[in-house]
């Protein structure tokens, strides 16, 4: 049985222990990055929860009607359980109520499990962006979605 989760806003509070589950992606955001994030007019950035614990985070920009996706990161014992959809389902109708109509990504070009997920999500490819990954080196598909 999936855990009950929950997304909200994350607190400046909560961003030490985003960074440490950041820290477990392959190219992390640290704390710094993520408090500046948060104090950006176009930062927007979401906790997934279950009970007080956090268990994944994801930052977005955005700006007119446009949201994009920077970082999405769920801990290793929550992968594969449905915490990155219940995350990004929080996060994308929160940012089409603040009045994003459409919401850009970019991706690993062989990260199955995220394409997939962002499949499901109604993103779809509309590009790619040569040797955009660096550690390690690997093309990036970008992913747009109508919210």
């Amino acid at each position: 049985m999936a855990p009950a989760w929950r997304a909200a806003p994350l607190p400046k509070a909560h961003c030490a222990a985003a960074a440490a589950i950041e820290a477990t992606a392959t190219e992390p955001w640290t704390e710094a990055q993520l408090l500046q994030e948060l104090d950006a007019p176009a930062g927007r950035l979401f906790g997934l929860y279950t009970g007080e614990t956090l268990c994944g985070a994801a930052v977005f920009q955005l700006a007119a009607d446009e949201a994009s996706l920077e970082s999405v990161t769920i801990a290793p014992e929550h992968r594969g359980k449905g915490a990155g959809r219940a995350l990004l389902t929080h996060a994308l109708a929160a940012l089409k109520a603040e009045g994003a109509a459409l919401c850009f990504l970019e991706v690993r070009a062989h990260n199955a499990p995220a394409l997939a997920l962002y499949a499901a999500l109604g993103f779809e490819s509309v590009g790619r962006r040569k040797n955009f990954y660096k550690n390690p080196p690997e093309d990036a598909l970008v992913m747009r979605a109508e919210l």
